[in-house]
């Protein structure tokens, strides 16, 4: 057996949640879904399942890169996302989960249980207080023009990079800040390249960095197209 470390509370005071890294950067609003087969994730779904208050919740945070020295410690990124479970069903290799992106938070580790993973070894399981790190709203007409230059930016981004007539408006949210998230992930990028849109300080940044990264994207396809046109 594991030996756990993890209590339902920090000693002073806060929520721990269980600690779920992903290889996608979830934002507000951002419906994920994830298959959990290793060990320790498999225990992090029990745990969510057992917890007293609905909805369930997790925190998502983007995973390190593999570590070339497997007891290397595991970076995480500083900023995550609270995660509600909207539903879960097990498999014969473990849980198939469909998690929705609630708030960003900070994730600082509190507690770690190591957990066996089958082949005589243990892999770490995280744990960490809920912190809410929401971003910056500011003025909102200041907001308002940053979106129309990011969605606008989408539109052709969208009409680039995807075959067909993408419908954006149809699925364009409303409020501002689940455009931003919706936005940044249909960007396609590694999503190395998409933590700083979720660590962006203020809403207006956020759609800034993401008009930006996809200008960015837009200028090397063109170039790519007339290397090969030359």
């Amino acid at each position: 057996m594991g030996r756990i470390l993890d209590q339902s509370r920090d000693p002073v005071g806060g929520e721990l949640l269980p600690v779920l890294p992903l290889d996608v950067v979830v934002f507000p609003g951002m419906t994920v879904p994830v298959t959990a087969t290793e060990e320790r994730y498999k225990r992090l779904v029990r745990l969510a399942l057992a917890q007293d208050s609905e909805p369930k919740r997790v925190i998502t945070v983007l995973a390190p890169p593999a570590a070339p020295i497997r007891d290397m410690p595991e970076h995480l990124e500083r900023f995550g996302t609270l995660a509600h479970l909207l539903s879960v069903e097990e498999t014969e290799e473990g849980f198939d989960l469909v998690l929705h992106g609630q708030e960003r938070c900070e994730v600082t580790v509190s507690r770690t249980e190591e957990v066996p993973d089958g082949a005589g070894e243990t892999r770490p399981l995280h744990f960490a207080e809920y912190r809410p790190a929401p971003v910056v709203r500011g003025d909102p007409n200041a907001e308002a023009v940053a979106a129309w230059d990011a969605i606008d930016t989408f539109r052709a981004y969208a009409g680039a990079m995807y075959k067909g007539e993408p419908d954006i408006d149809t699925h364009l949210p409303e409020d501002p800040l689940y455009q931003a998230s919706f936005v940044c992930a249909n960007i396609r990028v590694p999503a190395v390249n998409k933590q700083p849109l979720l660590d962006a300080t203020t809403l207006t940044e956020r759609f800034d960095l993401a008009r930006d990264l996809m200008l960015e994207r837009l200028r090397k396809r063109e170039q790519r197209g007339r290397r090969q046109r030359a």
